[in-house]
């Protein structure tokens, strides 16, 4: 067992950050791991500025049609900024049916065995949140309590959290609350622009690798999970708060 302040990669977390480490384990026994640290107040990804990026991290470089950064302040794309060293590493690694993840972190250690496409999704998912892209970046609650290989029940539990307790702290502040969850709808729709621009964006430079695919899964999930909300599917969620909360029986 990992000690209480060593998520497993030999560095401790410090009161100021959050450490999560990546370890992806390969049949041919080779293993590759990934930091991503995080800011503790803000939750915005920690990254060593690098001398220089390539062009298909320009901002203008297959550019979301909803992204609200301009050039001049961002000449680079924030997410594919925060990924350049994971796609340098997977563009020339096929999609395989069996690696082992492990994700590391001060609170627990999570290990999976899985595609990479899967695992990759996860990790690409953080890195996404916390980039500083300003859309994706209202996911940052739930990366308060990042949960890798997260299943759709999950996944969909934690969406609703998130969105909800955003609205309680809009009401506090006086703020007209979206408890009818409208807007959650259309957010969706933004998540899912962006997620289909960077996929472009990737094979604007000829990669088809395992990333596009995870890519790919996060756009489903984020589809799946906005279908469920719009049809109104919550049926077997709502059964179980509506028995939660009854009355107990005398």
């Amino acid at each position: 067992m990992a000690d209480e302040h060593d998520p497993g990669s030999g560095q401790e977390n410090d009161s100021a950050s959050i450490l999560y480490v990546y370890e992806f384990l390969f049949t041919d026994g080779s293993k590759k791991s990934f930091e991503v640290k995080l800011d503790y107040d803000t939750l915005n990804i920690v990254t060593q500025a690098r001398a220089s990026y390539p062009s298909w991290t320009a901002l203008e470089f297959c550019q979301c049609p909803n992204c609200p950064l301009s050039v001049a302040e961002n000449p680079n794309c924030p997410v594919a900024q925060g990924m350049v060293h994971l796609i340098d590493f997977f563009k020339d690694i096929p999609d395989q049916d069996h690696v082992l993840v492990q994700v590391r972190s001060k609170r627990r250690t999570i290990a999976k065995e899985s595609t990479l496409q899967k695992g990759l999704s996860a990790l690409m998912g953080l890195v996404m949140a916390s980039s500083g892209c300003p859309i994706l970046g209202r996911m940052k609650p739930m990366v308060e309590t990042h949960l890798p290989f997260a299943t759709a029940d999950e996944t969909i539990y934690r969406f609703l959290a998130m969105y909800l307790v955003a609205q309680y702290f809009a009401y506090r502040r006086g703020e007209l609350a979206d408890w009818d969850l409208e807007e959650l709808i259309n957010y969706f729709e933004e998540v899912r622009t962006v997620n289909v621009s960077f996929c472009r964006r990737l094979k604007a430079i000829d990669h088809e690798g395992a990333t596009i695919r995870a890519v790919a899964l996060l756009e489903d999930m984020a589809d799946f999970t906005g279908f469920l909300i719009q049809s109104d599917e919550l049926g077997r969620l709502e059964n179980i708060f509506n028995m939660s909360m009854e009355p107990p029986r005398r």
